[in-house]
């Protein structure tokens, strides 16, 4: 990327802001034609898009906001795709049995799994134990 001097584009504005925007659009022209052919298609039509919104705002306030939001919409494509790419990357999940562990050292709510063990018939010692999930390997145990 080459230097963007703010200063220098700002005062051009200021003191001639036709000249400012044929400047803008050799450099987005010129931008668009070094870029591979093959992705050139893409670029083309956003920088149409952002035209349209420009001719079609109020202020450059809006227009601004608008782009804006053409921005984040095209960033929430690109995070689904890296997301769904990182889903076809990372490993199988491990599988989950039947089998839970109990943490023996655990004393829940006493008067809490005293209430709940009204309804349930299995008790109150079974509501003050933690669940711990065992995930298994996959593999035959030996």
């Amino acid at each position: 990327m080459t230097y963007f001097d703010f200063k220098e584009w700002a005062d051009l504005y200021q003191v001639d802001p036709v000249a400012f925007e044929q400047r803008r659009e050799a450099v987005l022209e010129g931008y668009v034609a070094s870029v591979d052919p093959e992705h050139r298609l893409a670029l083309e039509q956003t920088l149409f898009k952002i035209r349209m919104i420009r001719q079609r705002s109020k202020s450059p306030l809006q227009s601004a906001m608008e782009s804006s939001k053409l921005m984040w919409e095209s960033f929430g494509k690109l995070r689904e795709q890296v997301q769904k790419l990182e889903q076809e990357l990372s490993p199988a999940p491990l599988r989950q049995n039947g089998l839970r562990l109990i943490d023996q050292n655990y004393t829940g709510d006493i008067e809490k799994a005293a209430d709940t063990s009204k309804n349930d018939q299995s008790g109150p010692a079974a509501n003050l134990a933690r669940v711990i999930p065992f995930t298994a390997s996959g593999k035959r145990a030996h």
